[in-house]
Protein backbone atom coordinates (compact mmCIF):
# COMPACT_ATOMS: atom_id res chain seq x y z
CA UNK A 1 0.00 0.00 0.00
CA UNK A 2 2.69 2.47 0.93
CA UNK A 3 4.68 1.68 -2.20
CA UNK A 4 1.65 2.29 -4.43
CA UNK A 5 0.89 5.56 -2.65
CA UNK A 6 4.47 6.77 -3.13
CA UNK A 7 4.29 5.96 -6.84
CA UNK A 8 1.00 7.86 -7.24
CA UNK A 9 2.42 10.90 -5.47
CA UNK A 10 5.73 10.77 -7.36
CA UNK A 11 4.10 10.89 -10.79
CA UNK A 12 2.27 14.23 -10.31
CA UNK A 13 5.38 15.77 -8.73
CA UNK A 14 7.56 14.63 -11.63
CA UNK A 15 5.01 16.00 -14.10
CA UNK A 16 4.92 19.33 -12.30
CA UNK A 17 8.71 19.52 -12.36
CA UNK A 18 8.71 18.80 -16.09
CA UNK A 19 6.21 21.60 -16.70
CA UNK A 20 8.36 24.01 -14.69
CA UNK A 21 11.43 22.94 -16.64
CA UNK A 22 9.73 23.53 -19.97
CA UNK A 23 8.40 26.89 -18.79
CA UNK A 24 11.89 27.85 -17.72
CA UNK A 25 13.29 26.94 -21.12
CA UNK A 26 10.56 28.97 -22.78
CA UNK A 27 11.35 32.00 -20.61
CA UNK A 28 15.06 31.68 -21.34
CA UNK A 29 14.35 31.47 -25.05
CA UNK A 30 12.04 34.49 -24.88
CA UNK A 31 14.56 36.44 -22.83
CA UNK A 32 17.32 35.46 -25.24
CA UNK A 33 15.21 36.60 -28.20
CA UNK A 34 14.44 39.89 -26.45
CA UNK A 35 18.11 40.46 -25.61
CA UNK A 36 19.03 39.79 -29.23
CA UNK A 37 16.48 42.35 -30.41
CA UNK A 38 17.80 44.97 -27.97
CA UNK A 39 21.39 44.28 -29.01
CA UNK A 40 20.43 44.63 -32.66
CA UNK A 41 18.80 48.00 -31.99
CA UNK A 42 21.81 49.20 -30.04
CA UNK A 43 24.20 48.21 -32.83
CA UNK A 44 22.24 50.25 -35.39
CA UNK A 45 21.97 53.25 -33.11
CA UNK A 46 25.56 53.13 -31.95
CA UNK A 47 26.74 53.08 -35.58
CA UNK A 48 25.06 56.45 -36.15
CA UNK A 49 26.29 57.82 -32.83
CA UNK A 50 29.80 56.62 -33.57
CA UNK A 51 29.74 58.37 -36.95
CA UNK A 52 28.45 61.54 -35.27
CA UNK A 53 31.32 61.53 -32.77
CA UNK A 54 33.89 60.83 -35.50
CA UNK A 55 32.47 63.65 -37.61
CA UNK A 56 32.84 66.06 -34.71
CA UNK A 57 36.48 65.02 -34.33
CA UNK A 58 37.05 65.66 -38.04
CA UNK A 59 35.36 69.07 -37.79
CA UNK A 60 37.65 69.96 -34.89
CA UNK A 61 40.59 69.11 -37.17
CA UNK A 62 39.17 71.29 -39.94
CA UNK A 63 38.36 68.28 -42.15
CA UNK A 64 34.85 69.37 -43.04
CA UNK A 65 34.46 67.51 -46.33
CA UNK A 66 35.61 64.24 -44.76
CA UNK A 67 33.13 64.76 -41.92
CA UNK A 68 30.32 65.33 -44.43
CA UNK A 69 31.27 62.27 -46.47
CA UNK A 70 31.37 60.16 -43.30
CA UNK A 71 27.85 61.18 -42.27
CA UNK A 72 26.56 60.84 -45.83
CA UNK A 73 27.61 57.16 -45.79
CA UNK A 74 25.66 56.30 -42.62
CA UNK A 75 22.92 53.83 -43.57
CA UNK A 76 20.64 54.26 -40.56
CA UNK A 77 20.80 57.98 -39.78
CA UNK A 78 19.37 59.40 -36.59
CA UNK A 79 18.30 63.03 -36.12
CA UNK A 80 21.70 64.09 -34.78
CA UNK A 81 23.44 62.80 -37.90
CA UNK A 82 20.86 64.39 -40.24
CA UNK A 83 21.13 67.81 -38.56
CA UNK A 84 24.93 67.84 -38.51
CA UNK A 85 25.03 66.71 -42.13
CA UNK A 86 22.76 69.65 -43.09
CA UNK A 87 24.96 72.08 -41.15
CA UNK A 88 28.08 70.76 -42.87
CA UNK A 89 26.48 71.09 -46.30
CA UNK A 90 25.60 74.74 -45.63
CA UNK A 91 29.06 75.43 -44.23
CA UNK A 92 30.84 73.88 -47.22
CA UNK A 93 28.68 75.86 -49.67
CA UNK A 94 29.33 79.11 -47.79
CA UNK A 95 33.06 78.46 -47.56
CA UNK A 96 33.20 77.69 -51.29
CA UNK A 97 31.51 80.99 -52.15
CA UNK A 98 33.75 82.83 -49.71
CA UNK A 99 36.89 81.38 -51.29
CA UNK A 100 35.63 82.48 -54.71
CA UNK A 101 35.16 86.03 -53.43
CA UNK A 102 31.36 85.78 -53.56
CA UNK A 103 30.92 87.18 -50.07
CA UNK A 104 27.24 88.05 -50.13
CA UNK A 105 26.40 84.66 -51.62
CA UNK A 106 28.49 83.09 -48.88
CA UNK A 107 26.52 85.07 -46.32
CA UNK A 108 23.26 83.68 -47.71
CA UNK A 109 24.52 80.11 -47.27
CA UNK A 110 24.70 80.32 -43.47
CA UNK A 111 21.26 80.01 -41.86
CA UNK A 112 20.76 79.10 -38.21
CA UNK A 113 22.33 75.79 -37.21
CA UNK A 114 20.23 72.65 -36.87
CA UNK A 115 22.65 70.58 -34.79
CA UNK A 116 24.05 71.18 -31.30
CA UNK A 117 27.60 70.37 -32.38
CA UNK A 118 30.08 72.59 -30.53
CA UNK A 119 32.92 72.31 -33.09
CA UNK A 120 30.44 73.05 -35.88
CA UNK A 121 29.18 76.12 -34.01
CA UNK A 122 32.78 77.31 -33.63
CA UNK A 123 33.37 76.87 -37.38
CA UNK A 124 30.14 78.71 -38.25
CA UNK A 125 31.07 81.62 -36.04
CA UNK A 126 34.58 81.90 -37.46
CA UNK A 127 33.23 81.91 -41.02
CA UNK A 128 30.59 84.51 -40.18
CA UNK A 129 33.34 86.79 -38.86
CA UNK A 130 35.41 86.31 -42.01
CA UNK A 131 32.42 86.98 -44.27
CA UNK A 132 31.51 90.09 -42.27
CA UNK A 133 35.03 91.47 -42.59
CA UNK A 134 35.18 90.65 -46.31
CA UNK A 135 31.83 92.29 -47.08
CA UNK A 136 32.79 95.52 -45.35
CA UNK A 137 36.22 95.46 -46.91
CA UNK A 138 34.63 95.07 -50.34
CA UNK A 139 32.36 98.06 -49.72
CA UNK A 140 35.36 100.08 -48.59
CA UNK A 141 37.24 99.35 -51.84
CA UNK A 142 34.20 100.27 -53.93
CA UNK A 143 33.74 103.55 -52.07
CA UNK A 144 37.41 104.36 -52.48
CA UNK A 145 37.28 103.86 -56.26
CA UNK A 146 34.23 106.09 -56.66
CA UNK A 147 35.67 108.93 -54.61
CA UNK A 148 37.61 111.55 -56.54
CA UNK A 149 38.52 113.72 -53.59
CA UNK A 150 41.44 112.46 -51.50
CA UNK A 151 40.03 113.95 -48.29
CA UNK A 152 36.59 112.40 -48.73
CA UNK A 153 38.37 109.21 -49.76
CA UNK A 154 40.22 109.09 -46.46
CA UNK A 155 37.02 109.89 -44.55
CA UNK A 156 35.15 107.13 -46.37
CA UNK A 157 37.91 104.65 -45.65
CA UNK A 158 37.94 105.58 -41.98
CA UNK A 159 34.16 105.28 -41.70
CA UNK A 160 34.03 101.95 -43.50
CA UNK A 161 36.93 100.64 -41.48
CA UNK A 162 35.13 101.51 -38.25
CA UNK A 163 31.93 99.84 -39.51
CA UNK A 164 33.90 96.77 -40.55
CA UNK A 165 35.48 96.50 -37.12
CA UNK A 166 32.09 96.97 -35.43
CA UNK A 167 30.46 94.25 -37.53
CA UNK A 168 33.34 91.85 -37.03
CA UNK A 169 33.20 92.51 -33.29
CA UNK A 170 29.45 91.83 -33.24
CA UNK A 171 29.99 88.56 -35.10
CA UNK A 172 32.68 87.53 -32.62
CA UNK A 173 30.46 88.37 -29.63
CA UNK A 174 27.34 86.63 -30.93
CA UNK A 175 26.88 82.98 -30.03
CA UNK A 176 25.50 80.62 -32.65
CA UNK A 177 22.70 79.65 -30.27
CA UNK A 178 21.36 83.23 -30.43
CA UNK A 179 21.44 83.24 -34.24
CA UNK A 180 19.72 79.84 -34.29
CA UNK A 181 16.96 81.04 -31.93
CA UNK A 182 16.41 84.13 -34.10
CA UNK A 183 16.40 82.05 -37.30
CA UNK A 184 13.91 79.54 -35.86
CA UNK A 185 11.59 82.30 -34.73
CA UNK A 186 11.60 84.17 -38.03
CA UNK A 187 11.65 81.17 -40.38
CA UNK A 188 15.20 81.83 -41.60
CA UNK A 189 16.41 78.39 -40.47
CA UNK A 190 16.58 76.85 -43.93
CA UNK A 191 18.95 76.71 -46.85
CA UNK A 192 19.03 79.86 -48.94
CA UNK A 193 18.96 82.28 -45.99
CA UNK A 194 22.01 83.87 -44.44
CA UNK A 195 22.40 85.78 -41.19
CA UNK A 196 25.28 88.10 -40.29
CA UNK A 197 25.47 89.95 -36.94
CA UNK A 198 25.72 93.73 -37.38
CA UNK A 199 25.77 94.97 -33.79
CA UNK A 200 25.22 93.89 -30.20
CA UNK A 201 24.01 95.97 -27.27
CA UNK A 202 23.51 93.83 -24.18
CA UNK A 203 20.84 91.27 -25.05
CA UNK A 204 19.75 93.17 -28.18
CA UNK A 205 21.30 92.00 -31.44
CA UNK A 206 21.04 93.47 -34.92
CA UNK A 207 21.18 91.01 -37.83
CA UNK A 208 21.45 91.44 -41.58
CA UNK A 209 19.45 88.78 -43.41
CA UNK A 210 19.95 87.85 -47.06
CA UNK A 211 18.35 85.26 -49.32
CA UNK A 212 19.72 83.54 -52.42
CA UNK A 213 17.79 83.85 -55.66
CA UNK A 214 16.66 80.73 -57.52
CA UNK A 215 20.01 80.08 -59.25
CA UNK A 216 22.15 81.09 -56.25
CA UNK A 217 23.80 83.87 -58.23
CA UNK A 218 22.60 86.85 -56.17
CA UNK A 219 22.01 87.23 -52.45
CA UNK A 220 19.14 89.67 -52.07
CA UNK A 221 18.70 91.72 -48.91
CA UNK A 222 15.72 90.58 -46.86
CA UNK A 223 16.17 93.18 -44.15
CA UNK A 224 17.87 94.33 -40.97
CA UNK A 225 16.34 92.95 -37.76
CA UNK A 226 16.74 93.60 -34.07
CA UNK A 227 16.39 90.60 -31.80
CA UNK A 228 16.10 90.61 -28.01
CA UNK A 229 17.44 87.28 -26.78
CA UNK A 230 15.88 87.76 -23.34
CA UNK A 231 12.30 88.31 -24.53
CA UNK A 232 12.58 86.44 -27.82
CA UNK A 233 11.10 89.37 -29.75
CA UNK A 234 12.29 90.36 -33.23
CA UNK A 235 11.60 93.59 -35.12
CA UNK A 236 12.45 94.57 -38.67
CA UNK A 237 14.17 97.95 -38.64
CA UNK A 238 15.12 98.28 -42.31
Amino acid sequence: MKKGLVSKVALPVAGFALVLGLAGCGNKKSASSSDSSVKSTKVTKSAADKAYDQANDLITQGKYQKAYNLLDDVEHENKKVENLEDDLESYLDARSDYNKGNYQEAEAELPGMKSSSKPMAKAYKALRVKISKAINGEIETSSTKKSSNSQSKATSQSSQSSQSAANASAAEQTEESVITDFANKMGFNKKGYGIIPVSKNGNVYRFEVRQDNSDNSVANMVGIYEYNSSTGTATKVN
